[in-house]
């Protein structure tokens, strides 16, 4: 079996229900100016609430808080020795501070729910979109 990586990635909705979304830098191999969520992997000695508060504010500079767990799902692709991914999805609209983008990504926008379905998602990020698709029945 394949290695294990757990990740927390982040969506962040703002007050006009829009939700954050970064670009990765244009010399990030295969990922290279494709879109995603913040958040990555989570270390050794945190949770992934943790880690996704210490993801969010290296990535976008944000202070983020009360994340609510919404699904997790796995990544992998099976006729690979790649490890298999488990991402932990979170959601938050509790944040504070300004976007400061970390050298890993390049840009950021707010999207509505609508755009969000229609993002150049990069090949392991599409993860997002089915819960986006059902994202009120998770936060009832």
């Amino acid at each position: 079996m394949a290695d294990e990586i757990d990740v927390a990635k982040v969506l962040i909705q703002n007050k006009d229900g829009e939700f954050l979304i970064v670009q990765k830098s244009n010399d990030y191999n295969w990922k290279a100016d494709k879109w995603e969520l913040p958040g990555g992997k989570i270390e050794r000695e945190e949770n992934k609430f943790e880690a996704a508060k210490r993801e969010t504010k290296f990535e976008t500079g944000l202070d983020s808080e009360k994340f609510q767990e919404i699904v997790r799902t796995e990544v992998e692709e099976p006729i690979s020795d790649k490890p298999v991914v488990n991402c932990w999805i979170l959601y938050t609209d509790k944040y504070s501070g300004s976007i400061e983008l970390s050298d890993e990504h390049q840009d950021f926008e707010w999207v509505s729910a609508e755009e969000f379905l229609t993002i150049n998602w990069h090949r392991d990020a599409g993860y997002a979109i089915p819960v986006m698709k059902h994202l009120n029945e998770y936060l009832d």
